[in-house]
């Protein structure tokens, strides 16, 4: 415990040296440019209940035109957790509030989150046309190990000066699962600020490092049958080529040019290739493979195990290093041509097998497709999406319908007994497959006024009728 605490304080002391060397004076003039405070007011439902909550953040200005990097994490529907069930957690802005460092207020629009990085896009609404300073990142590729870094952080609303510089060390170069510049010396609380060197320059946010063990059923990122793996938040530096991509496409709810394999994938441990006589580094187990997705039309089976792909070799031996795959996937994008070497098992041997496949649309997520709320029913529906299918194993070719996304409790729907994951099928007997369907019964509905009205419903793999009374 004493070596510990002598440790700390080396650490403590060589902070405050390294801090003073630190080229404030032009890190400070340049940061109240382009760094401004984010209040978020969003609407978060989970099944019957909804809440409204606030977030306030700090944002960096990264275009001209006004777009404004933050945390999106608050914002992130897409987690590993909300789809179960159909319980799936909503949350969505409702207002977006900028405030410059100087008092100026602007209201702004809710772009998108990136679903690797959870850096979130806001862009300003300016009644006038106004060229704001944005922050100009540099590429550093010779960042060293013991190097210090600083930010500033956001200080609660009552403290006066708003910004507070704090100062971390770069600990590590990770290299696997992917290039990463590890930090010791920041916390949760100041992602997505700007991480400056020494001599002042901006040299990328601070982000987290993907974590394979925390899955999602984000249908575009392939997850993994292996997840459970302790959550433990490594942060570091998102350098300034990432970035760049980012602010040049920024992520965008129901874009669908991500690219799309369709397998769940799990590592080839060297538990499981000494188990089956596979004298390899790592590679890539095919658990399953998604009907009339790129992986079924190349030909991949369950059981195949990817060794290589587009002549590099797929050294993937842990859960955790997934990610750094299923990435380079999606950044390939929809119509990408990709060339796999795969072993198959067969018969006690190993054989060798050139596939090769053409990249889809990844399907949308849940929190992607399109919705509808009634109010007369008091509940929202969307439309199914990829991972209800999958989830419970339905075709999507023969079965249709939409999940009951949100139910307002003691509204008519949730009084006769329609719950949030639910599939609705059929509304007073016409068949439903979109919420555009459903939109037009209801609104029939609604015309007529019945005074009761018969929903056909899947749950727990079977179907039901459950007659919800009106009250006009």
């Amino acid at each position: 415990m004493k070596n510990i605490s002598f440790l700390l304080a080396i650490l403590l002391t060589a902070g405050v040296v390294y801090g003073q060397q630190m080229n404030y004076e032009k890190i400070s003039k340049e940061a109240v440019a382009y760094t401004v405070i984010i209040n978020i007011k969003m609407e978060i439902s989970l099944g019957t209940q909804t809440t409204e909550a606030q977030s306030r953040s700090i944002g960096t200005l990264v275009s001209p035109e006004g777009l404004v990097l933050f945390d999106g994490i608050p914002l992130d529907s897409d987690n590993p957790f909300s789809m179960m069930a159909g319980m799936q957690i909503n949350t969505k802005p409702k207002s977006i509030e900028i405030t410059m460092m100087d008092g100026t207020k602007y209201p702004a629009e809710f772009v998108g989150v990136d679903k690797f990085t959870k850096i979130g896009f806001c862009k300003i609404k300016a009644e006038r046309k106004i060229n704001f300073r944005s922050v100009v990142f540099k590429k550093r590729v010779n960042i060293r190990v013991g190097e210090w870094l600083t930010l500033y952080s956001l200080m609660p609303e009552f403290v006066d000066p708003p910004l507070a510089s704090d100062i971390g060390m770069v600990s590590s170069l990770i290299k696997v699962p992917e290039n990463f510049v590890l930090t010791v010396g920041f916390n949760e609380n100041q992602l997505s600020s700007v991480l400056y060197d020494r001599d002042g320059n901006p040299v990328g946010v601070l982000g987290q490092l993907d974590n394979g063990g925390m899955g999602s059923l984000d249908a575009s990122r392939m997850p993994s049958f292996s997840q459970s793996e302790q959550y433990l938040p490594l942060l570091g530096l998102i350098g300034a080529d990432k970035l760049e991509r980012l602010i040049n496409d920024p992520p965008t709810p129901g874009k669908i040019d991500r690219g799309w394999l369709g397998v769940y994938l799990q590592a080839l441990t060297p538990d499981i290739a000494d188990f089956w006589g596979i004298k390899t580094s790592g590679g890539i187990i095919i658990n399953e493979v998604a009907k009339e997705s790129p992986a079924d039309s190349a030909g991949f089976k369950t059981g195949d195990i990817i060794a290589r792909m587009n002549d590099k070799a797929i050294n993937i031996n842990k859960e955790e290093n997934l990610p750094v795959f299923q990435r380079e996937i999606v950044d390939m994008g929809a119509g990408a041509h990709v060339a796999f070497e795969v072993l198959r098992r067969n018969d006690g041997k190993v054989d060798t097998l050139d596939l090769r496949a053409v990249l889809a649309r990844a399907p949308l997520t849940p929190s992607e497709v399109s919705s509808y709320e009634d109010s007369n029913f008091s509940l929202i529906v969307r439309d199914m999406a990829f991972a209800d299918y999958n989830l419970y194993n339905l075709d999507r070719r023969e079965f249709n319908g939409v999940v009951v996304k949100e139910v307002e409790a003691g509204g008519w729907a949730s009084v006769g007994e329609i719950m949030p994951g639910d599939i609705i099928q059929a509304i007073g007997g016409q068949k439903i497959s979109s919420v555009t369907d459903a939109r037009t019964i209801l609104t029939e509905v609604a015309a007529n006024k019945p005074k009761e009205v018969v929903f056909f419903i899947w749950r727990d793999n079977k179907t039901t009728f459950v007659n919800v009374k009106t009250e006009w």
